[in-house]
Order: C-alpha cells, then structure tokens, then sequence
C-alpha cells in the first residue's frame, strides 16, 4: 500500500501537493547536520536524542538520503518508544491524587489515556 506522501511525490494528487512533498524532502534533508547516525545506520535527532520518526524516515529516503539505515532507524525507535512507555507507567502519588482531586472534583474518575488506567480520587 502506498502512502499518501509517496502519493504526493509522485504527483498522484496534482502538481501543488507533488511540489509540496519535493520542498518537504528537502528541507529535512537540509537538516543532515541535526541528525546523528551510530555505527549501525539508526539516525536520531541530535537535539533530543530521539529516533527519526517513521514520516521523517520516508521523506529522507525519498530524497535520496542514503546515510542512514532505515530498518535500524525503526528498530531503534520501536525499541525507544517500548522503554519509554514502560518507565511512563508507574503508581500515580499522592501529590499527583491530590492534583487531580483539585483539577476534576473528588468522586471524578480520570482515565490516563497512554495506559488506560482508571484512577478513582
């Protein structure tokens, strides 16, 4: 299945969104000097330590960015992404309870939309 950006670029959806997926790719492709590649190909932003995402992934090797590796670049991100949501999950403190009884009202139910815990305060 194509995507819409592959879609774009290769001008399916007109010449103004082909135009626009040509421009996009090449501005991130400008950005090769924020980008950090290990020894094994996975790229990720300098600034924030975090892999390229997959939409970033696709326009680069649209634009013939070849220094990278996406299939390591996935990996890894994949591998980020598991780790930071298990430290995400955690027991909710009293401070944060309290928070939440100020903010939503004691008796409210508040649902944490990453893991979908239900916390009664």
């Amino acid at each position: 299945m194509m995507t819409r950006f592959a879609r774009e670029w290769n001008g399916e959806l007109g010449a103004f969104w082909q135009k626009n997926a040509h421009e996009e790719a090449a501005r991130l492709l400008a950005q090769r000097d924020n980008i950090e590649v290990e020894e094994d190909g996975a790229a990720k932003w300098k600034s924030s330590g975090n892999y390229l995402p997959a939409d970033v992934v696709e326009k680069l090797t649209f634009a013939g960015a070849d220094f990278f590796s996406a299939e390591a670049t996935a990996k890894k991100r994949e591998a980020q992404t598991a780790e930071f949501l298990a430290n995400y999950r955690h027991e909710v403190t009293e401070e944060e309870r309290s928070e939440m009884r100020a903010a939503f009202g004691p008796g409210a139910t508040v649902v944490d939309i990453i893991s979908g815990k239900r916390i009664r305060l």
